[in-house]
């Protein structure tokens, strides 16, 4: 049985038309990033989500990782999954292009 949380975030991911972030999960339910990603990794197994996170070691991002999720519609169908990790990937390539675009180390 999914905790109140991860039910709560599971329902933010099916329900909305794109991929989220972690951050943009927490900021949309009220909660701390770190609560988001553990709850995520749990739902890691769940047909209806695509998780997928990278690490980022770059110490002026300010985060170790960026995870995003993304609804699978049909439910464990294959195709449906990969075109979730690819608008998933499309996510990350897209945050990583802007930060590389306008961060300049001081």
């Amino acid at each position: 049985m999914q905790s109140t949380v991860e039910a709560r975030i599971k329902d933010a991911v099916v329900a909305s038309p794109r991929p989220l972030t972690s951050s943009e999960i927490g900021t949309r339910l009220r909660l701390p990033r770190v609560e988001v990603e553990q709850a995520l990794e749990a739902l890691r197994a769940d047909p209806r989500l695509v998780v997928r996170d990278w690490p980022m070691e770059d110490p002026h991002f300010g985060v170790d990782r960026i995870v995003v999720a993304c609804r699978v519609e049909p439910a464990g169908d294959a195709a449906a999954t990969t075109a979730a990790e690819a608008a998933a990937q499309q996510v990350f390539d897209n945050i990583l292009r802007d930060f590389l675009a306008s961060h300049r180390c001081v």
